[in-house]
């Protein structure tokens, strides 16, 4: 099928929750370039919300800056995996870039390495002129795909909660919150970065743990599948109203983005 046949819907909200008086959370979502991120920040008083907002305006800046939005012409598979390595690259530039930015402003306020804010990551970005898309994270904000009626997580936690899981559960289980790997606080961030094929009516979740961490995956894709009947902004409103019917204990943020046909 043509790629260029195929364009994003999508919305996004954020949401304090029931608990937290601050929100930390940032996301950004640009259709017309398929691009959706979340940021989830850490750090409290030492800026988590700083360290989020950074991130986002930095990557989405890296990004629009290709200047590409693709084009009406079917791309040859040479073209198309070249295009695909080519945005996997500026993806790892963008989160170098944003990284940097925020390990430096950790800095000039004096914090040591591994202190003060920080923030996780995690986004999707169309591959300009094709039928493929960027999966990209580093941390615990999710992204799944609703792909004919199966849910699918595309990304895995950088938690070290996950790496109790991996090594087999040997011992007590850490807190599900601690982070091993996130941006800001350290020189360097190594991304996971991702290509995936892109499918008519795929329908992606990008969201932060305070709803993972709360509302069961079951759950989400009993709400996911019901979203053809429903406007997007409808079924993020009920997605939060369950994470904070639940106790709200932390930032609330998702994106949803479906993929369609453009209409003739």
């Amino acid at each position: 099928m043509h790629s260029a046949l195929i364009e994003m819907n999508a919305a996004g909200q954020t949401d304090v929750g029931r608990v937290r008086s601050r929100n930390e959370d940032s996301f950004h979502l640009d259709p017309a370039r398929g691009l959706a991120l979340i940021c989830d920040g850490m750090g409290g008083h030492a800026g988590g919300d700083i360290a989020s907002r950074t991130a986002v305006e930095v990557v989405a800046a890296v990004i629009a800056a290709q200047n590409r939005t693709g084009s009406d012409r079917t791309p040859s598979p040479v073209e198309e995996e070249r295009a695909a390595a080519d945005a996997a690259a500026t993806v790892r530039s963008a989160v170098t870039a944003a990284n940097r930015r925020i390990n430096a402003l950790n800095r000039q306020r004096g914090y040591a390495e591994g202190r003060g804010m920080g923030t996780t990551l995690v986004g999707l970005w169309r591959v300009p002129g094709t039928g493929r898309v960027v999966v990209f994270h580093a941390g615990d904000s999710r992204l799944y795909r609703l792909r004919d009626g199966a849910l699918r997580l595309l990304t895995r936690d950088h938690s070290l909660y996950q790496v109790w899981l991996d090594n087999g559960r040997r011992g007590q289980a850490p807190q599900r919150n601690i982070i091993v790997r996130a941006l800001g606080t350290a020189d360097h961030v190594e991304p996971d970065v991702a290509i995936h094929d892109l499918q008519p009516d795929d329908l992606y979740l990008l969201c932060s743990d305070g709803l993972t961490g709360i509302v069961p995956e079951g759950l989400i894709q009993r709400i996911l599948t019901q979203q053809p009947a429903l406007a997007a902004e409808e079924v993020c409103d009920r997605l939060i109203d369950l994470a904070n019917g639940a106790g709200g204990p932390d930032n609330i943020t998702l994106i949803l983005a479906r993929f369609v046909l453009r209409p003739a």
